[in-house]
């Protein structure tokens, strides 16, 4: 487990974050959880994250403008995206914007593990 364990989660559905953050404490991490990529990003410390784990369709600034933002912002941080529309032009576009992983929801805690140890790999940057 990273020292540094806090993952920030968005969704513009309520329910979505506080499902994922109850996943994600049961494999060792915090979550703080956000109903919008603004919300997020008006957070004083981006650095206190390990990941972020965003939905790609939001209203407003969506998934991947976040994840742009956020590669501006703080360059190493991790984004996993998600959504319930997987499209291959939308998996591009997802990667494109620097995201480490797309996955389709519902995911399962296995996809949820493994996409977090991605994450710890790109910030050591052996990905």
């Amino acid at each position: 487990m990273p020292a540094n364990s806090l993952i920030g989660i968005v969704d513009d559905d309520t329910d979505i974050p506080v499902a994922i953050s109850s996943l994600v404490r049961s494999l060792g991490y915090e979550a703080e959880c956000f109903h919008s990529a603004e919300q997020l990003l008006h957070r004083s410390n981006l650095k206190d994250f390990f990941c972020i784990i965003s939905d790609i369709h939001m209203p407003s600034m969506d998934g991947i403008e976040l994840t742009n933002a956020l590669g501006d912002l703080e360059r190493d941080l991790p984004v996993i995206l998600m959504t319930g529309r997987m499209e291959p032009a939308l998996a591009k576009k997802a990667y494109e914007s620097s995201a480490i992983s797309v996955v389709a929801k519902p995911f399962s805690v296995e996809d949820l593990s493994d996409n977090l140890r991605k994450a710890g790999s790109h910030r050591r940057g052996d990905a």
